[in-house]
């Protein structure tokens, strides 16, 4: 364990006061080496470009930045596996944190596992930025879906990889919370949940000490991962985090030193 990782398991160790909390361990410390990134453009897909360009890098065969997120799959699926769960919120303290960019990883890497399909999904819907993040250009979205206006496969996208899809927040809107907790919103997160047997859902959160979004959404997700920024994220915002966390499972922290 590297000694950032290690301190920042101790700040947690000592800050985890509730015994409803299951943060046992930090999962990862993701430090991406851009430099190389940039040495290894020829021959990628206009797709992977933008991929590589946004920091998405789980697809990569040959990739030690790959490799960091293979073994966060794996940590992952194996929590998942055990519990019975299906779905997986991301979130983090605030904006800035890279809880896109890890939420964008983790799915890419998991859908490279044959046995899975995901499905990643923006909950941010006061200000989305997940189809704008892999340049995507949905007719439709999340909030669409929920005033009437669309249908389910109308908002999802394939991604040129296989076993994903995602599902865009669509158009903002200021009354998010009451949105997420509305019963179209429930219904939906149900049968999402249930409609494939072996598919993942990932959840891109609003930031936990941003707006109430998460708190409204947690009863629907079975399980959280949290992501903290090195240098970034205090002490104090990670309680905090935990505090809003008490009731949900969460399965870890990913330390983002990008």
């Amino acid at each position: 364990m590297s000694f950032a990782l290690k301190k920042m398991q101790e700040k947690i160790e000592k800050i985890e006061e509730s015994p409803n909390l299951t943060v046992k361990k930090a999962l990862a410390l993701l430090r991406l080496d851009t430099a190389s990134l940039k040495d290894e453009k020829a021959g990628l897909s206009a797709f992977e470009t933008v991929l590589d360009y946004n920091r998405i890098v789980s697809h990569r065969t040959r990739s030690k930045d790959a490799d960091i997120f293979r073994f966060l799959r794996t940590q992952i699926l194996q929590s998942m596996n055990e519990h019975g769960f299906k779905t997986v919120a991301i979130s983090s303290p605030r904006y800035g944190d890279g809880k896109t960019t890890i939420a964008a990883n983790l799915a890419v890497s998991i859908a490279q596992d044959l046995k899975q399909t995901v499905l990643l999904v923006d909950l941010d819907l006061r200000k989305p930025s997940l189809a704008e993040y892999l340049e995507l250009s949905p007719k439709a979205g999340l909030t669409d879906y929920l005033a009437g206006k669309a249908d389910v496969k109308d908002c999802l996208i394939r991604m040129p990889f296989e076993r994903i899809n995602v599902f865009p927040a669509g158009r903002p809107v200021d009354r998010s919370s009451e949105t997420l907790g509305s019963p179209q919103m429930q219904k939906l997160a149900a049968e999402l949940k249930e409609r494939y047997d072996d598919r993942l859902i990932i959840y891109d959160m609003p930031p936990l000490l941003e707006q109430d979004d998460p708190l409204v959404f947690l009863p629907h997700v079975d399980a959280f991962l949290l992501v903290i920024r090195e240098g970034v994220t205090t002490v104090d915002e990670i309680k905090r985090s935990l505090d809003i966390l008490k009731s949900a499972k969460v399965i870890g922290v990913v330390l983002n030193a990008v």
